[in-house]
């Protein structure tokens, strides 16, 4: 069949997931456009902590921070269990094989992940729990996505970390609740006077992405394009059918297609009928 567009890669959804699935593609020379259904981007991801629990990562060895592959693995038997292909043992191997991978080319391509030496593992006292896995995006001056950030699903732009989070809710009990709170005021301060509009946690993340990806990788990004389904010849997945902007499109994918819109948790009636 003749395709409106070709691209190598075709990622559907705009959150962490399908960003780092574009930018793996972007860092291996390959064309790429991420299909966002709404008028925003970034997702749950945008609006959340940002964190990533990334296992045995680099930053973690150049702190001294002990952990290990087999640790991880066993964290992730411990927690997650097999309940069907997606949590088979291979998968959770190429999971934890693949974080220093993933740390380095964001890295590579100008993000800059830091450490939140304060929050554990949601499940700390299991075999393999730690605290201190987790990463994060620094704040990100999202001035440098220019416009884009107005279509960003991000709520705000605030300079706050996610070990900030639990302290500053001390702010007016303890002392180092207020000293925290008293360090987020001024780095608050700084980028304004540097002429920085500075955001963390999920709108840092998918703002550094976006940055990474779009903008200087040339992938493209279109809004209100929502999946109608894929295209399929002799069983392999080949395209997408697309509503863009209200019109049928359909995109050919030389190598492949990766599904990463997320949940279905906007959605009263898939809520109803599935939880």
């Amino acid at each position: 069949m003749d395709f409106d567009y070709t691209f190598d890669v075709v990622v559907v959804g705009s959150g962490a997931a399908a960003f780092a699935t574009a930018l793996g593609a972007v860092d291996e020379g390959l064309s790429v456009v991420l299909l966002e259904s709404t008028a925003k981007w970034g997702g749950n991801s945008a609006m959340s902590g940002g964190g990533l629990w990334l296992p045995n990562n680099p930053l973690m060895r150049r702190d001294g921070v002990g952990d290990s592959r087999e640790e991880a693995l066993a964290y992730l038997e411990a927690t997650v269990g097999e309940v069907g292909r997606a949590t088979s043992r291979e998968r959770k191997e190429a999971f934890v094989d693949g974080v220093a991978d993933f740390v380095e080319t964001a890295q590579k391509h100008g993000m800059t992940l830091v450490r939140s030496p304060d929050y554990p593992d949601y499940y700390p006292e299991r075999p393999g729990g730690k605290i201190g896995r987790a990463l994060e995006h620094a704040p990100f001056n999202v001035r440098r996505i220019g416009a884009w950030w107005k279509s960003s699903q991000a709520p705000a732009a605030l300079p706050i970390m996610t070990d900030d989070v639990w302290l500053i809710g001390r702010a007016w009990s303890t002392p180092s609740g207020f000293r925290r709170a008293v360090r987020v005021a001024f780095r608050t301060l700084g980028g304004l006077l540097r002429g920085a509009k500075l955001a963390g946690i999920g709108a840092a993340l998918t703002a550094s992405f976006l940055e990474a990806v779009v903008i200087k990788g040339g992938a493209q990004l279109w809004l209100e394009s929502p999946l109608e389904g894929l295209i399929v010849e002799d069983g392999r997945v080949v395209g997408v059918r697309v509503s863009r902007r209200g019109r049928p499109v359909t995109i050919k994918a030389n190598r492949g297609v990766m599904l990463a819109g997320g949940g279905f948790d906007a959605n009263k009636q898939w809520r109803r009928q599935y939880h």
